[in-house]
């Protein structure tokens, strides 16, 4: 069995996932005004709920179009031309993600950041761009098979995320999947990048394990909107994520990386 090395050979291993695992617990969030330490979770849920994000969904077409525009081009081309752009495009909305999700100005807290969430999205962006960077994949497709056909209606069903984003609650309009703002979120476009691995059996096995458990970890998060009656369809509408997350984890042990010196 070839031994990776370098920072394949950490994302593949368990001290990845130990490392993740203390993030949750060691990077705090932050905020310039009213910190509490007793207060965190409120800080979270604030910052959250008050990000960047919350005032851009009047752009949220455009993300939509980007994305399926450059799916377009990686499905109809197919080349490593194609393919370096779609990892290009995923690693610059994974570093979007981070910023936009994640940080707010307020009157409340000033400058607050869940810094976690941002080192996470983040991480995975560069995992991203590395990938492109250093242009090992073609991605062809050649694992779309009867068996993993059924990945496709998930990623669709993301893609179009037919969600009122003011009420979160369904609603079937098909013209959400080119108006809609599923392009601008983390949660509904992972499964979608997280598809696209996993449809190309040689796709970068370190980027596949940390975009898995990254996603795994916001996905757990995420099933806390169960624990409310206005949240629950947000939960049911987060379960893609969560679990083709950890059917990526399962399927990425089947993975074999090259031996690699540098990084």
């Amino acid at each position: 069995m070839m031994k990776t090395r370098g920072l394949e050979g950490f994302v593949l291993s368990g001290k990845f996932v130990v490392c993740l695992l203390l993030a949750q617990f060691l990077l705090m969030p932050v905020a310039t005004e009213d910190f509490h330490w007793a207060a965190i979770g409120d800080i979270i849920g604030y910052t959250l709920s008050h990000a960047f994000f919350q005032q851009m969904y009047a752009y949220g077409w455009v993300f939509q179009w980007l994305a399926l525009g450059v799916l377009l081009v990686l499905i109809l081309k197919r080349n490593r031309w194609a393919t370096r752009l779609f990892m290009y495009y995923a690693g610059t909305v994974n570093v979007l993600y981070a910023v936009i999700q994640n940080v707010a100005l307020t009157e409340r807290h000033g400058l607050s950041i869940v810094t976690v969430n941002v080192v996470m999205m983040a991480f995975v962006g560069w995992m991203w761009f590395r990938a492109a960077m250093q242009g090992r994949d073609v991605f062809t497709f050649d694992g779309l098979s009867w068996r993993t056909v059924w990945m496709i209606p998930v990623a669709l069903f993301c893609l179009w995320w037919p969600m009122d984003i003011h009420t979160a609650l369904p609603v079937a309009d098909w013209r959400l999947f080119f108006t809609g703002a599923s392009g601008m979120a983390y949660c509904s476009m992972t499964p979608v990048l997280l598809t696209v691995l996993l449809l190309n059996r040689k796709s970068d096995a370190a980027l596949l394990r940390a975009s898995a458990c990254v996603g795994f970890v916001i996905g757990i998060y995420n099933m806390a909107n169960f624990a409310s009656d206005a949240g629950y369809y947000l939960g049911i509408y987060h379960l893609p994520l969560l679990l083709l997350s950890l059917y990526a984890l399962f399927c990425g042990k089947t993975r074999k990386e090259p031996i690699c010196l540098e990084n």
